[in-house]
């Protein structure tokens, strides 16, 4: 289009328009929905309020809202559904329905006990009309020929052959028998008849009577409507005829004999005239009247909850009825005239429950009356509402009957033809009564209308009502005779069809934010509002009404209504308010979910209630049988049903349980005897709260999605709802973030799962369009547990919310909003893409070229050289005093002692890494158990400490246990013997616990170092050969036991000075090694640091342990195990189980886990946390349960294997042994509790990630920052040149202050926090360990990684040895030579830092763009090869971030170079980092934050998602 006559000044761009707008606007003009000119409409009102209110100067109005709809989730099962004809009427659910069993008619021998007392009223045979009272109608098997249109009774199928019949021609119906009967002129005295002559009360009226006095006259009127009228059907004159109707004349005791009465008559009636053509077989329809009270309607205008009958007294009265009925030969049972739903609905109860007991099939036909032209019943119901009510009965036809005329009926039948399943009828009254109530249409009218009816194809079943005689229904039998029956709709797949007033299709519904999705208000349920439960608990039922009114206006499309309360009688309340609601059209219009976990509650609610409504809940928790029964009961009411995933177990929270217990209830739901439709059936499979603070919580909203989508697909046909509001329990009060967690979820549950509905708040429901930004991310990561730090950041919402509503209330400006960001990807490298996970052979290797190449320890130590092996050797006994004829060091064996190959094992020959790789992936290898328990035992005095040599020693030294490897060997050997003889144990660790300098400092006994790590080495080597030698094919390893000294390195011993310690790095270092020597030299095979309460004495061991190893040039595998110390899953100096094993992980253990502090139970999920991240394989030796009041361990061997059992069930471990409290025993009944265990896997080989820990830990590729990005903050503020505020509180040594400068960074989104000290006027050493030693002890601090950071070496190191977690060192460059910066490298390679690179050299400072590239590609081919072999995962460049903004032309381009270097290097050097000091880009506008911020934030964006920049130094 080119040109157009517009008002240029007005013209909107497309662009312009809000989203809405836009949408209601492209759905007019392209007419996408029947609702755009409504939706315009709506948007046009409102926009002319806003001009009024804006004139006016009144608050604006609120903007309606508009979602577009959203498709509903189709399944495999729905998609591949295929509609065909239907052939028959839906069947009921007993067998002889289904299989269209012939009813025998034989009636006699029935003995269910409702039958038996129905029968009690028969009449005598001296006042009956009949000379017998028979319940046998059979005829013979040949009386007339096979097949259609022959029918006899007891040979074939009643509902067969009404199927063929209404399918073969429209079928007539007799007429009205009241205006039959008036043509009589009857008088009191003709009712009464000799029988009743003398009767109590004037009778006449009782046309029901008539069958019993005046049978030849009812008979004759029979006999009319079949000869002259042509009926093929005739109902009894039984309208009236229940103990409700009969109440009025004080008949109730005839009631058997007037149905029994009637129905014979019929009986005989249609036998004679079906004789007289056998082609046109006539047929008894037992009738079934509505009785002269309504179960829906208040008789009192001033009790809306008072009722004249109850559902119970109506079935008992219709079961009574059809007794006689059925007794008396009727063929098909129909519910005529109804209207009230809810009556209908007891006669439908009482007539299956009939049929069941009888075990026949009789066709059942259903009439319903609309009162007038609203076209719906008395009780209010439309006519598709009073389908879906009664459509459970499975009525052969239903239809429409009395009140209207046929013109008058038009519309409503057609209503009913459209959605009715099963065969449809009408029986129109005579035009409407004229004013003396007579009906004036001639039989050529009543033809003419009801002409329409066969001829639009409506009906296969015309009668008469009211006004109707013989004439009238053979005139239009004439009218008709050339049209065709309506033929039975296509099958369409199943729905779930509810009603109240109207009725509710839930497949075709989407709610108020337009999602496929049914809103169950939860404001009427005692537990979703507090108002509710007051008004309800007070009795003021009419308010309590209004909530419900309420819900419906703002989008409830089912009311749900708890009254479940301790303090309430549930029974009496639940029964008043649906009493009360079904009388309030703007609540009863819409179904009613009756919710009560007491069925008894439930079941008296359902029964007064007319339409169909949700039962909430039954489940499996109260047993299978139990089960059944209700769901039995429920379906007899025509009830949908919500089935809660509990089973006899308890409530299912994960989604396996979800799925296996909703699929069992299924599958025992929808089978013989229940037969529940399935699309009736729901499924609440737990919706639970999520954002609890508690870890397990987290997944449950997951976990609930997916649990619908595999429920949905493996029941087909089936609902899922659930209480919405319970997943943010845990943010109540807060309304926009329950919400808000809500859109997603449902969201997500509807579209990608298939969820159906859900009890809600409809009024204060949000679209997921409705969300902004940052609460869409916040409420999806909470949702999908995408991050852990979800909770945290609504929390932090939620504050914010909270202090918004209080800034209102109280006129206050209004806090500053969070900020939250969405996450935008990390950039991805091809060497990352690349990257092939695969399954890991080995645990990870030391960098040594003896541990990559498994080369075999040689076991010949005594060449040994180092100074640092000549030291600690420097303490070794005299052979006078030692127990020992040598000091040997040489424990190689003979290559031949043994056959080569796993399992046998020969020192000096095979190499101990690959053995134990082998062993620990075979099966779950035994560790030795307690040695101060087995001690214990021998109640040692202090004389046996002593032994001979120490007997004068100048202090006591009872309780030296390590002292014993000496003194009492014997002992000690014994121990050892009875942990791998009885215990099973394969690997023991020797009693050397406390032998260091540090430790053995307590009883002056340093100088024995050697000797006691030595002599219980040897001790464990020589029972080990000994106990090998008796099984080659277990061979027994020596573990050198270092255990964690008596002195921490990050605890302060002084409360009032946290930077106080009682050992130093370099002291446990140095004892450490020593102890190492002593043990290797008495023959240990491996190593273990263990019991590592805090992890910087653990650090201390591995470098000790990694220095021996180096100088002694051997492959000695080393174990590490921790130790947390409570129910936090910390150690003892904070850290998390992943933080340990982050900060000990360079030490490349082939085995990690946990020992001591706790029982196996309490161990469990800390155990199960380092199991799924350890790359290594895993151990555990627990204690033997809890210490008793005495510091014993109560646990017997079968508490602790039953305990440790779990942990070798579920995979987690390796390697299993025992500590404090367990003894041989206990480790026997461990290995044959988990002897059929596979060990754990070693896991996948992942990606190379650098992994930092403080407190906890934390992985540098998993983050992004405060702004979104990819991107790890270090904050800059604790550095010197970073923080003028922090330079003076350092200089001034107010250290604690400063600590408060650390605490904000943290608090305020550094991942992690820099901490330089250097300054020409402070001693910057000194500063540097008093900030470190002092941030430790701060938790706030603490708990993220540090980035030691100074140019010189020597305080980088300093620093370094305080810091327990695995920091970043800053930095490191080839500014010094090549020599030196190695040098530096492999210090920090020990220590297990990450270290920053800057791009310097020998000629100074990277600034162009190829220089950075240049010196970075050269440092880190130096880092990464021999003899570094740094991890490149752990190398961060700095290439530096230069300023611009100078003024001077050539620094223009350094930010250009820098990201253009930055994705140059990343490129060339495989994972490796980039980081920079950002600030210093823009240093030329220092004092002018918002410039140099966005001059930042464009930078970063585009160094970190055009060029994988990871972090930098930030505020």
């Amino acid at each position: 289009m080119d040109m157009g006559i517009v008002n240029a000044k007005e013209m909107l761009g497309i662009e312009d328009l809000d989203e809405d707008l836009l949408d209601m606007s492209e759905d007019a003009v392209f007419n996408r929905t029947g609702e755009a000119t409504e939706a315009l409409t709506e948007r046009s009102e409102y926009e002319q309020e806003v001009k009024v209110a804006k004139k006016e100067g009144r608050p604006l109005p609120r903007k309606p809202r508009r979602f577009k709809k959203k498709p509903r989730m189709v399944f495999d099962w729905e998609r591949n559904f295929v509609e065909a004809p239907q052939t028959e009427a839906p069947l009921p659910t007993s067998k002889v329905a289904r299989d269209h069993i012939p009813n025998a008619y034989s009636y006699t021998s029935l003995s269910h006990s409702g039958v038996v007392k129905a029968r009690e009223k028969k009449p005598s045979l001296d006042v009956s009309q009949w000379s017998d009272l028979k319940c046998e109608w059979a005829q013979p098997k040949g009386l007339y020929p096979e097949g259609f249109p022959y029918f006899v009774r007891g040979r074939d199928s009643v509902r067969e052959y009404l199927t063929k019949l209404f399918q073969t021609r429209i079928t007539m119906y007799d007429g009205a028998m009241g205006t039959m009967i008036q043509k009589h002129k009857l008088e009191e005295e003709d009712f009464r008849g000799e029988r009743f002559k003398d009767y109590h009360m004037l009778i006449k009226g009782n046309n029901d009577l008539l069958s019993i006095t005046k049978p030849d006259i009812i008979g004759g009127i029979y006999e009319k409507y079949l000869v002259e009228g042509g009926s093929q059907l005739i109902g009894t004159n039984t309208f009236s005829s229940t103990t409700i109707a009969q109440a009025d004349y004080d008949m109730q005791s005839l009631i058997y004999e007037l149905n029994y009465d009637s129905a014979r008559l019929a009986r005989e009636v249609c036998d004679k005239v079906t004789a007289q053509d056998p082609t046109k077989p006539r047929f008894v329809v037992g009738a079934i009247g509505p009785t002269n009270r309504t179960a829906s309607i208040s008789p009192d205008v001033n009790d809306p909850t008072a009722r004249n009958c109850t559902f119970d007294e109506l079935v008992e009265a219709y079961y009574e009825q059809c007794v006689g009925l059925v007794d008396g030969g009727a063929d098909i049972l129909i519910v005529e005239t109804i209207f009230d739903t809810l009556n209908a609905k007891a006669a439908v109860f009482a007539v299956n429950e009939y049929l069941e007991h009888a075990n026949v099939d009789i066709p059942l036909i259903i009439s319903g009356t609309l009162v007038d032209q609203s076209g719906r019943t008395l009780s209010g119901q439309t006519g598709e509402a009073f389908y879906a009510s009664i459509r459970h009965a499975k009525p052969i036809c239903v239809g429409l009957n009395c009140a209207l005329g046929a013109s008058a009926m038009a519309p409503f039948l057609k209503r009913l033809a459209d959605c009715a399943e099963c065969f449809v009828h009408v029986y129109s009254n005579a035009g409407l009564p004229n004013a003396m109530g007579g009906y004036d249409d001639t039989p050529q009218d009543m033809a003419r209308e009801n002409l329409m009816f066969a001829e639009n194809g409506w009906v296969n079943m015309i009668g008469g009502c009211c006004g109707s005689t013989p004439p009238h229904i053979a005139a239009i039998q004439e009218a008709i005779k050339d049209c065709k029956p309506r033929p039975l709709p296509t099958r369409k797949a199943p729905r779930m069809w509810l009603s109240g007033l109207e009725d509710f299709v839930v497949e075709s519904a989407h709610n108020n934010v337009g999602l496929p999705f049914v809103n169950v208000g939860e404001r009427c349920n005692i537990a979703g509002s507090r108002k509710f439960k007051r008004l309800v608990m007070e009795g003021k039922f009419a308010e309590a009404m209004d909530i419900a009114k309420d819900q419906v206006e703002n989008g409830a499309h089912i009311v749900d209504v708890n009254v479940d309360d301790g303090m309430l009688d549930g029974m009496n309340a639940m029964q008043k308010f649906i009493k009360m609601a079904v009388t309030e059209p703007d609540v009863s219009k819409v179904p009613f979910m009756i919710d009560s976990s007491k069925f008894e509650i439930v079941e008296a609610g359902l029964k007064w209630c007319q339409g169909k409504p949700i039962v909430n809940s039954i489940s499996l928790k109260v047993g299978e049988e139990k089960f059944k029964e209700h769901a039995l009961c429920l379906r007899k009411h025509g009830a949908a049903v919500v089935v809660m995933a509990f089973d006899e177990q308890g409530q299912a929270a994960s989604r396996e349980d979800k799925v296996r217990i909703c699929k069992r209830s299924y599958d025992i739901l929808v089978s013989e005897p229940i037969y529940y439709p399935p699309e009736d059936i729901v499924f609440d499979p737990n919706i639970l709260t999520i954002g609890t603070g508690i870890e397990e919580h987290n997944n449950y909203g997951v976990d609930f999605i997916a649990a619908v989508r595999e429920i949905k697909q493996v029941c087909p046909w089936a609902k899922i709802s659930g209480g919405v509001s319970n997943l943010s329990f845990g943010f109540r009060g807060v309304n926009i973030i329950r919400e808000s967690i809500h859109a997603v979820f449902l969201h997500h549950a509807c579209l990608d799962s298939g969820m159906d509905m859900g009890i809600v708040n409809a009024k204060e429901m949000l679209g997921i369009e409705d969300l902004d930004e940052d609460l869409l991310d916040m409420s999806e990561d909470a949702v999908f547990n995408r991050t852990g730090e979800a909770t945290e950041a609504l929390t932090e919402r939620s504050e914010y919310e909270q202090e918004v509503k209080v800034a209102k209330k109280e006129g206050r400006p209004l806090p500053r909003k969070p900020r939250r960001f969405k996450k935008k990807p990390r950039m991805v490298f091809d060497w990352e893409r690349n990257f092939v996970e695969a399954p890991q052979t080995e645990a990870p290797l030391p960098t040594s070229k003896v541990a990559r190449d498994h080369i075999p320890n040689a076991y010949s130590y005594t060449s040994l050289s180092h100074s640092g092996v000549v030291k600690a050797r420097e303490k070794k006994p005299s052979l006078d005093v030692s127990q020992w004829s040598d000091l040997k060091c040489e424990w190689a064996q003979p290559k031949g002692l043994y056959p080569e190959g796993f399992p046998y094992f020969v020192r000096g020959r095979d190499s101990v890494r690959e053995y134990l790789t082998k062993l620990f992936q075979t099966r779950i290898t035994m560790y030795d158990g307690a040695m101060g328990t087995m001690i214990q035992k021998h109640k040692l005095e202090e004389e046996d400490f002593r032994g001979e040599r120490f007997k004068d020693y100048h202090m006591l030294i009872k309780g030296n246990n390590d002292l014993l490897s000496i003194t009492k060997p014997d002992i000690i050997g014994g121990i050892y013997e009875k942990y791998l003889v009885e215990g099973g144990s394969q690997l023991i660790g020797t009693n050397t616990f406390s032998s260091t300098t540090i430790a053995q400092a307590d009883y002056d006994m340093q100088s024995l170092i050697y000797e006691l790590n030595y002599d219980s080495a040897r001790l464990a080597r020589e029972v080990c050969d000994k106990v090998t030698a008796q099984d080659p094919t277990k061979p027994r390893f020596v573990v050198g036991a270092i255990g964690p000294t008596n002195r921490t390195a990050s605890i302060s011993p002084d409360v009032n000075d946290p930077t106080a310690r009682n050992c130093t790095f370099d002291e446990l270092v140095e004892a450490y090694y020593e102890q190492c020597v002593g043990l290797v030299d008495g023959g240990a095979d491996i190593l273990i640091v263990e019991t590592i309460f805090d992890t910087l004495n653990a650090k201390a061991a591995v470098f000790a342990v990694n220095e021996y190893l180096e100088h002694a040039n051997v492959d000695i595998p080393l174990i590490i195990s921790g130790t947390l110390v409570d129910q936090s899953g910390r150690t003892l100096s904070g850290q998390t189980g992943e933080a340990f094993y982050a900060s000990i992980r360079h030490a490349k253990p082939i085995c990690v886990g946990l020992n001591c502090a706790l029982g196996a139970s309490a161990m469990a999920p800390f155990l199960k946390r380092l199991a799924d991240c350890a790359e290594c394989f895993v151990h555990v030796y627990s204690n033997a349960g809890l210490p008793n009041a005495m510091g014993g361990y109560d646990d017997t061997p079968q508490d602790m294997a039953r305990e440790n059992l779990m942990f070798a069930e579920n995979g987690w471990v390796n390697m299993i042994g025992g500590c404090c409290g367990s003894t041989p025993p206990h480790i026997a009944a461990i290995q044959e509790a988990i002897k059929d265990c596979k060990p754990r896997p070693l896991p996948t080989r992942k990606a190379p990630r650098m992994w930092l820990s403080g407190l906890e830990d934390f992985v540098v590729e998993s983050a992004h920052n405060n702004v979104g990005l990819p991107f790890v903050n270090v904050g800059e503020r604790c550095n010197i040149a970073g923080s003028r505020k922090f330079k003076r509180l350092v200089m001034e040594g107010k250290f604690a202050e400063a600590m408060d400068i650390a605490k904000d960074q943290v608090e305020n989104g550094a991942h992690i926090v820099d901490v330089n000290v250097d300054d020409g006027m402070l001693d910057g050493m000194n500063a540097m360990q008093k900030f470190i030693k002092m941030a430790v002890t701060e938790p706030d601090v603490s708990k993220v990684p540090f980035m030691i950071d100074s140019s010189k070496f020597e305080i980088v190191e300093a620093g370094l040895k305080w810091c327990q977690g695995k920091p970043i060192v800053n930095s490191i460059s080839l500014k010094v030579g090549e020599e030196k910066f190695k040098e530096h490298a492999l210090c920090l390679r020990k220590h297990g830092a990450a270290v920053v690179v800057m791009a310097f050299d020998e000629q100074g400072q990277a600034a162009s763009r190829e220089d950075k590239v240049r010196i970075c590609k050269r440092s880190y081919d130096i880092l990464v090869s021999e003899p570094i072999y740094y991890p490149p995962e752990d190398i961060v460049f700095d290439p530096n971030i230069l300023t611009i903004g100078t003024g001077i032309e050539e620094h223009n381009n350094y930010g250009v170079d820098f990201i253009a270097a930055v994705r140059e290097i990343k490129q060339v050097c495989p994972w490796a980092k980039i980081s920079g000091g950002v600030s210093n880009l823009s240093f030329g506008f220092r004092g002018v934050n918002i410039i140099r911020e966005s001059i930042h934030a464009v930078f970063l964006h585009h160094a970190c998602l055009d060029s994988g920049m990871d972090m930098g130094i930030v505020n």
